[in-house]
C-alpha cells in the first residue's frame, strides 16, 4: 500500500467511525508506527482534510442541522476541581468542545476536547493523571475559555449558573 493509499484508508476509517480512534488503533491496522500515522494525519490537515486530534483520539467533525447552541464560556479554578468542572458541564448535557488559554509570549493554545459524558471526564483526568501533565490553564493561572455546545441555550444558561454557583465562573 503506498502512503497516498494508506492516508486515504486512515482518513475513510475515521471518518466512518462512530467514536474517535486512537493513533496506537490505526498503527495497528495500517501496519505502521504511531509516528507514521501522526506524519499521515498530519499530510492529511495539510491537504484540507478536516481532522481533529481529541484525548479520545483522531476523528472527523460530523456536520449536522442539528448543531444545537455553542458558547464560550470563561473559567478560572485550580487543577483540583478540573475534573468538578468538567463533571457539571456534561452532567447538564453539555459538550465540551475545546479548551483556550492565552499565552503571554506565545498568544492562544486550543486544544480540541471533545468530552461529552462522565466517562470521558474520567478518562480525560485518569489520563493526565497517569502521564503526570497538567491542564494548558495551568499556563494562565487557571483563567481558560470552553466552547460549550447543548441542544438549547437553555442548557447552556444552565450550565453557567452551575459555575458561577460552584466558583468557576469567570466574571469581570
Amino acid at each position: 500500500m503506498s502512503s497516498e493509499e494508506r492516508r486515504q484508508a486512515i482518513l475513510e476509517y475515521i471518518t466512518k467511525s462512530q467514536q474517535p480512534v486512537k493513533g496506537s488503533k490505526l498503527a495497528q491496522i495500517f501496519g505502521v508506527s504511531r509516528q507514521v500515522i501522526v506524519q499521515e494525519i498530519a499530510l492529511l490537515r495539510a491537504s484540507g482534510q478536516e481532522i481533529i486530534a481529541t484525548p479520545q483520539g483522531y476523528m472527523v467533525p460530523i456536520v449536522s442541522n442539528k448543531r444545537g447552541s455553542r458558547r464560550v464560556i470563561a473559567c478560572k479554578h485550580n487543577y483540583e476541581d478540573m475534573k468538578d468542572e468538567l463533571m457539571t458541564i456534561v452532567n447538564f448535557g453539555g459538550t465540551i468542545i475545546d479548551v483556550i488559554v492565552e499565552h503571554e509570549v506565545y498568544g492562544e493554545f486550543r486544544a480540541d476536547l471533545m468530552i461529552s459524558s462522565p466517562y470521558d471526564v474520567i478518562n480525560f483526568v485518569e489520563e493526565m493523571e497517569k502521564k503526570g501533565v497538567k491542564p494548558l490553564s495551568y499556563l494562565s493561572e487557571g483563567v481558560h475559555l470552553h466552547t460549550v455546545e447543548a441542544q438549547d441555550s437553555s442548557i447552556l444558561d444552565k450550565i453557567e449558573v452551575s459555575l458561577k454557583e460552584k466558583g468557576y465562573l469567570l466574571e469581570i
